[in-house]
């Protein structure tokens, strides 16, 4: 690595990114609510100010030299019983993936829609349980790591509330995405690789913007297969109790 991992960077980072994504809303004038519904604000609010905060994520991540510890997680460690985790966490996407009527939006939408979320599940996961995560661990606590990279995750949200999302609503979305921040953390010390965090992030994105901008007539898949968050997020939790004791690699930086 060319630059030592420390926390103050990784922060720094985290605001760049969250300052440069409201930035592009506030040109756009996009209303929070409003994201995924049409073509227009799919484009506005998900694709260009993502795609934007991906390419500063990644310029960022390479001038700092930690493409390998922000994508890889070694050593893997944890029971192989915590993979039932992330499948709990997909099967429950897939739920809301069954709660819209794709054949009510156009291809372009559709489209459009996915390479959005996985602009989001790329950007917000190599921020997240990437380079906040390395960046913590330069505090040798991976509680603080764990716990930094959840919080930090739930104030992407926070900021929703500044567009035009309903105070409570925010409320409960941020601690909705602490929550799946743990799930995330879980997925990605257990597989070994950020792709698998970044994959179910935007798998899930999708069917809830699909799902806002075209509900199916019957949701009743929906509604079943969304009471397995609970135990997702439960067995998340005892993971991460299990996960913070267990060692994480902290490659010595290298001068550039």
């Amino acid at each position: 690595m060319r630059v030592t991992p420390r926390p103050g960077t990784a922060i720094l980072v985290a605001v760049a990114y969250i300052a440069l994504v409201s930035a592009v809303w506030v040109v756009n004038g996009v209303d929070y609510s409003t994201i995924g519904g049409t073509v227009g604000s799919t484009v506005g609010g998900l694709v260009v100010p993502v795609a934007l905060g991906a390419v500063l994520l990644a310029a960022v991540t390479t001038r700092l030299g930690w493409w390998r510890p922000v994508l890889r997680e070694e050593p893997r460690v944890g029971p192989r019983w915590l993979l039932v985790v992330p499948v709990l966490f997909v099967l429950v996407a897939v739920g809301t993936v069954s709660g819209a009527d794709l054949s009510r939006l156009s291809p372009a939408h559709v489209l459009l829609l996915a390479v959005g979320v996985l602009l989001v599940g790329f950007s917000e996961e190599l921020l997240c349980r990437g380079i906040v995560l390395v960046g913590l661990r330069g505090t040798g606590s991976e509680v603080v790591a764990w716990l930094g990279s959840c919080l930090v995750f739930g104030l992407l949200h926070a900021v929703n509330a500044l567009f035009g999302a309903p105070v409570g609503g925010t409320a409960v979305q941020v601690l909705a995405a602490f929550l799946a921040g743990s799930v995330f953390y879980v997925t990605r010390r257990v597989t070994g690789v950020l792709v698998a965090c970044m994959v179910m992030h935007a798998f899930w994105d999708f069917g809830t913007l699909a799902a806002g901008a075209a509900p199916a007539a019957d949701p009743s898949a929906l509604g079943l297969l969304a009471v397995l968050q609970y135990p997702a997020v439960v067995l998340a939790l005892v993971g991460v109790v299990l996960l913070v004791r267990r060692p994480v690699d902290r490659p010595a930086p290298r001068v550039a």
